[in-house]
């Protein structure tokens, strides 16, 4: 008896769904229409980029910025679980810049559906571009990010 091949979409469905995420990316979003915790963490990822390229750690920043330790190193640790998870290199603007990245609205779309508790929402918008064996750690991350945010 041969193997029964897993269902599959069909290729019209497939095409039509990647054309519409691909549109969706194209189009320029902009930091001014976040929530102030999408900004912050679209902010923080900017500054720990710029961190990172001066080869200083960014957790005593973080901390002056958001006044707690705690939380500096909990967005700290939601940077370094993306660059672990994330299958390219993340992509960020400069942090005077209004339009964000594909990479920086994908993770405002993260940061909504953690703070509103939707685990469907979060896996729904990485889902095909990180592998699902990544999403716990990263909705782990990101959750502990948010609760710790002021």
């Amino acid at each position: 008896m041969p193997a029964q091949q897993p269902s599959q979409q069909p290729i019209g469905e497939t095409a039509a769904r990647f054309s519409s995420l691909i549109a969706g990316m194209a189009r320029p979003h902009d930091v001014r229409g976040l929530s102030l915790k999408s900004l912050h963490m679209v902010l923080a990822m900017r500054l720990c980029a710029l961190f990172d390229a001066a080869a200083q750690d960014p957790v005593p920043d973080l901390a002056r910025r958001y006044r707690s330790i705690e939380a500096a190193c909990a967005i700290h640790g939601l940077v370094l679980t993306i660059k672990q998870v994330w299958p390219e290199p993340f992509m960020v603007n400069r942090p005077c810049c209004h339009a964000m990245t594909p990479d920086e609205a994908t993770l405002a779309a993260l940061v909504r559906a953690s703070r509103a508790g939707n685990r469907d929402a979060f896996t729904a918008a990485i889902a095909g571009f990180v592998r699902a064996d990544r999403h716990e750690a990263l909705y782990n991350a990101t959750t502990h990010a948010m609760a710790l945010l002021p």
